[in-house]
């Protein structure tokens, strides 16, 4: 099917109707165009993307009358809209690249990547958490950016290049190296070698579009590979509609996953301001599981970890985030905010079922980062690849 903006804008995005896959898919590969030198397409898919990506569009719910007035099968929620843009990625971007998908040696590798651009401040937690989960053999293939729409904040990439050291850019071999060798590789999603869609959010656009969900989803892993996978969203996306999403990129055979936690913490007992990981404040934790194609919900709260529950101003970071999150995994900040990485690294044990429950999971996830395991990851795959000078 060809390519109709004018709909997209005028009977969807701005009434607040989701793209079904096909429509997705197509935009998807409009997008790609625009960044391999299409002006035009270039201008009006980030005009799409961005007039999409809103919470009411994303809460919808189908009605005939919609359907009626369209001429065309519409989704019943927007997981179609969020699929069939990652399709065309994983398809007509990642597929095409030079360097294409990541392929470590093990069966499997993890990303446990979070949206971003939340109302709240926090360290660079699942970072943190991934080096943790790494130190007890759990293979981690992070995948992130630096901070786009928070500037003068720590993105992922800009904690793990400019603080930890690490080159974000490396060959692809090293990074599958690192992955085999230290459990932890990095890929930077504005390496065009990998993909290209992330250079018109962060250099063109620079303005937060679907690509904020699109990137954690559209990890470079060869997808044989992605069969578990943790998920963080923000204020604008139901977890649900992620789940729904990843189980149908399975059903178009994109897709390999098998487990996967899609979660939204809060940190007020309204559940009003909330961050894109476990939460252990006020207002607890949705988590969203998908496995073996069901989708099911749970809370967590605080009190699934046998911690106490903390306050939102005891997790922001103090001073530069970047230095202090690197203190939180030396293992120099006791406390709350610490707490709080320990206790999404215990969802990643839970995920892998490395333990049999949440205490069990944060006490070793404190073992781990204590005793300076997760820091000696660090350290090994710094010195692998470092920073280029």
């Amino acid at each position: 099917m060809a390519i109709d903006i004018k709909h997209i804008l005028k009977w969807h995005a701005y009434q607040n109707v989701p793209l079904n896959f096909d429509e997705a898919y197509e935009l998807g590969k409009y997008v790609i165009a625009g960044c391999n030198g299409d002006n035009l397409a270039q201008v009006q898919s980030v005009a799409a993307l961005c007039a999409l990506h809103n919470r009411k569009t994303y809460r919808y719910n189908w009605q005939p009358i919609h359907e009626q007035k369209h001429g065309h099968r519409l989704p019943h929620n927007a997981g179609e809209q969020i699929a069939g843009l990652c399709a065309a990625i994983f398809r007509h971007d990642i597929a095409h690249t030079e360097f294409s998908f990541l392929s470590p040696q093990s069966d499997y590798a993890i990303d446990n990547c979070g949206m971003g651009g939340d109302l709240v401040t926090t360290p660079n937690i699942s970072t943190i958490a991934a080096f943790i989960a790494a130190a007890h053999g759990v293979k981690m293939c992070k995948h992130g950016s630096p901070a786009n729409a928070d500037k003068g904040m720590h993105g992922s990439s800009d904690f793990v290049g400019l603080i930890c050291g690490i080159d974000t850019y490396a060959e692809k071999v090293r990074v599958e190296e690192c992955v085999d060798q230290f459990n932890f590789g990095y890929t930077e999603a504005l390496d065009a070698r990998y993909k290209r869609i992330h250079l018109q959010t962060h250099q063109f656009a620079q303005l937060p579009h679907m690509n904020d969900i699109i990137g954690p989803i559209t990890n470079p892993l060869v997808l044989g590979k992605q069969k578990f996978k943790i998920i963080g969203v923000n204020h604008v996306v139901p977890p649900r509609v992620v789940a729904e999403a990843l189980k149908i990129l399975n059903a178009h055979g994109v897709g390999s996953y098998e487990r996967v936690f899609v979660i939204r913490g809060y940190v007020d007992e309204q559940q009003y301001e909330g961050i894109d990981e476990v939460s252990i404040c006020a207002g607890g934790t949705t988590v969203v599981e998908l496995c073996d194609d069901e989708i099911t919900e749970f809370t967590l709260s605080a009190d699934d970890f046998e911690i106490p529950e903390v306050a939102q101003a005891d997790i922001v970071p103090r001073g530069n985030k970047g230095q202090f999150s690197l203190k939180i995994l030396k293992g120099e900040v006791p406390g709350p905010a610490s707490q709080i990485v320990c206790a999404n690294a215990a969802l990643i044990f839970m995920l892998m079922k490395s333990v049999e429950n949440w205490r069990d999971g944060y006490l070793l996830a404190e073992r781990l980062l204590f005793e300076g395991d997760a820091f000696e990851v660090m350290r090994k795959v710094q010195a692998f690849v470092p920073v280029k000078k």
